[in-house]
């Protein structure tokens, strides 16, 4: 991770609330309006495994309740996550059963559910202004997001374009960009995570699909449906 040299641009940048970064960004990616409209989305692409070749990559998710599956289809297998808006489960690759679960793998699969079509437009996550700076190229406003589940999530906002290009999440980092139209919403197409300080995974975003009709079952541990 580049390193940041942020605390001599500090003085530098209109003195701006975390709530009015925040409206910014909406606003220069379709508007807070539209991203309110947005109650489902899914999704096709893959994860870049280097030398393993492109693992393929399906996700579904609803807005309220926070819900979201993730089908990612490895070379051992199939892997299926769920988070069905109590519990998280996963179908390990190449077994037929699944498996509830729990510490940091539930509140992960419950976070990426909970930031749902884009973490800036979720409600109740009490953005704070961190701070001012300069990382890679970017002159930023940082933004940090608390979520339900008690995890913290800073963004870095291009204090020029408005759009995030990297974040800080529990355990790594993410670098954002590759931002396309979907309908009148402005979103990223690419990630690129993993541990700070090392090389990260790419994930590729395609093909988006806002407000898709998305069965209940979807989200639902198959060896439960869903009973607790």
């Amino acid at each position: 991770m580049a390193a940041i040299v942020g605390l001599s641009m500090a003085g530098t940048l209109a003195p701006l609330t975390a709530r009015q970064v925040v409206e910014k960004s909406l606003a220069a990616r379709g508007g807070a309006a539209e991203f309110a409209s947005v109650h489902s989305l899914s999704f096709r692409g893959h994860l870049d495994l280097g030398a393993q070749g492109s693992a393929p990559l399906a996700v579904w998710m609803t807005v309220q309740p926070p819900r979201i599956r993730v089908e990612l289809t490895l070379p051992q297998g199939k892997m299926v996550q769920g988070y069905d808006g109590r519990t998280a489960w996963m179908q390990p690759p190449g077994q037929t059963t699944a498996q509830v679960l729990t510490g940091a793998m539930a509140k992960s699969l419950q976070d990426q559910a909970t930031g749902g079509v884009d973490l800036m437009a979720v409600a109740d996550t009490h953005p704070q202004l961190v701070g001012t700076g300069r990382l890679e190229g970017h002159d930023y406003y940082e933004i940090r997001f608390t979520l339900p589940s008690g995890d913290s999530f800073a963004q870095y906002v291009d204090a020029h374009t408005w759009l995030a290009f990297h974040e800080e999440y529990p355990g790594g980092v993410e670098a954002i960009s590759d931002y396309q139209r979907t309908g009148k919403l402005l979103l990223p197409m690419r990630y690129v995570s993993g541990p700070a300080g090392q090389p990260g995974t790419p994930l590729v975003r395609e093909q988006i699909t806002l407000n898709p009709a998305i069965a209940d079952s979807m989200f639902r541990n198959p060896a439960t449906g869903g009973r607790q």
